[in-house]
C-alpha cells in the first residue's frame, strides 16, 4: 500500500512539473493582440531608426514562441511551394541593426512582387533576438546574457563550447554560450523552423565584419565555394572562410545537417545604412533564391545549371 501511494505521489508530482515547465519547453498558442502590440513596437522602433519605407502590415506574420521577456519570435512564409525551401535569419545579435532592416525590406519586396516568388518556398525570420534589439542599449546577447550563435546543440558543444569561451574569448560576456546547449527559446525557435520547413538553403545576415562565409554539404562544398566566389566578385564583397564554432548555426545546419548555409556579414552595424545594404546585396540574395539544389541529405549538390549560370 505504501509503495502504491508513493508511486501515485511521484506521478502527480511529475505531472505538476510538466505543466509548470510546459510553457517554457513547447510552442504556445499565438495571441493576435500580442502579435499586433509587438508589431506596433517594432514599427515605432523602425521609424526611430529612419526606416520609414518599412511596412509591417500586409505581411503574413506568425509566431508560436516568445522570449523570456514575452516578445513574439516572428516569421513569415511566402510562396506556393512546400519543398525546396530557403530560410532567412536576421537580428540574431540584437546590436546588428541593419540585418533586421534588410530582411524586413526583403519581406516587403516579396509582398510587392508575389508573382516572382509564387513558385518558391521562402521563410523570413527577421528578428531572432528581439530582447537584445529592444534593449536600452542594443545588445549582442539575449535577455539571459547568452550569445544565440553559440547555443545550438551541436555535437561538439559539451566538449568545446566552454573551453573556447574561456580560452579564445577570455570569458567575454558577448560570446557566452550558456550553461547548456539549446537552452534558449530563440535557439529552439530556429531549430523548429529548420525541422518544420526542412530548408535546403539558409541565409543568415550578421554585421559588421564585412564578408561572405559559408558552410554546407562536404560532398559539394567546392561547387558552393565557386558559386559564392562569383557572387563575391559581382558585389565587390570579400569571401572569407571564417569556420564554425561550437553551438553556431553554421556548425549545426551546415556542417552537421548538410544544409547550404550562407552568412552575409554586412560591413557596419549602423542602422542608417540598411537601405544601402539592401540595394547592394539584393541581387545576390535573389541569386541565392535561384541556386538550384538536388539530392537528399547528406548528398545535396548544386545542379550543373546553377554552377554554370553563376
Amino acid at each position: 500500500m505504501t509503495h502504491k501511494f508513493t508511486s501515485i505521489k511521484f506521478l502527480l508530482l511529475s505531472l505538476l512539473c510538466f505543466f509548470i515547465f510546459a510553457g517554457q519547453a513547447f510552442a504556445l498558442e499565438p495571441s493576435q493582440k500580442e502579435l499586433k502590440d509587438f508589431l506596433a513596437i517594432l514599427d515605432r522602433q523602425s521609424k526611430d531608426y529612419g526606416w520609414k519605407d518599412i511596412k509591417l502590415e500586409g505581411i503574413p506574420w506568425e509566431y508560436y514562441r516568445t522570449t523570456i521577456q514575452k516578445k513574439p519570435l516572428i516569421f513569415a512564409v511566402f510562396g506556393g511551394y512546400k519543398s525546396n525551401c530557403i530560410l532567412f535569419l536576421g537580428g540574431v545579435h540584437g546590436d546588428e541593426l541593419p540585418t533586421v532592416y534588410v530582411l524586413l525590406k526583403f519581406a516587403n519586396y516579396i509582398k510587392d512582387n508575389p508573382d516572382f516568388f509564387k513558385d518558391k518556398c521562402i521563410i523570413i525570420a527577421p528578428l531572432i533576438n528581439p530582447d537584445g534589439f529592444f534593449a536600452k542599449s542594443p545588445a549582442r546577447v539575449n535577455a539571459s546574457g547568452i550569445d544565440l550563435n553559440r547555443n545550438f546543440p551541436t555535437r561538439d558543444w559539451q566538449a568545446l563550447a566552454w573551453k573556447q569561451w574561456e580560452r579564445k574569448c577570455h570569458k567575454n560576456k558577448r560570446y557566452y554560450p550558456g550553461r547548456k546547449p539549446g537552452s534558449e527559446q530563440e535557439t529552439l525557435f530556429q531549430i523548429a523552423l529548420i525541422n518544420r520547413f526542412k530548408p535546403q538553403k539558409i541565409l543568415t545576415i550578421h554585421s559588421p565584419l564585412g564578408f561572405y562565409d559559408f558552410d554546407g554539404p562536404s560532398s559539394d562544398l567546392d561547387s558552393f565555394e565557386r558559386w559564392i566566389e562569383t557572387v563575391s566578385k559581382e558585389t565587390k564583397h570579400p569571401l572569407k572562410k571564417f569556420g564554425y564554432f561550437p553551438g553556431s548555426l553554421g556548425n549545426y545546419a551546415g556542417h552537421e545537417r548538410n544544409i547550404f548555409t550562407l552568412t552575409l556579414e554586412l560591413p557596419s552595424s549602423a542602422p542608417n545604412r540598411g537601405m544601402e545594404y539592401f540595394n547592394k546585396f539584393q541581387p545576390a540574395i535573389v541569386k541565392f533564391f535561384d541556386l538550384q539544389v538536388f539530392g537528399k541529405e547528406p548528398f545535396l549538390k548544386l545542379t550543373d545549371e546553377a554552377i554554370k549560370k553563376h
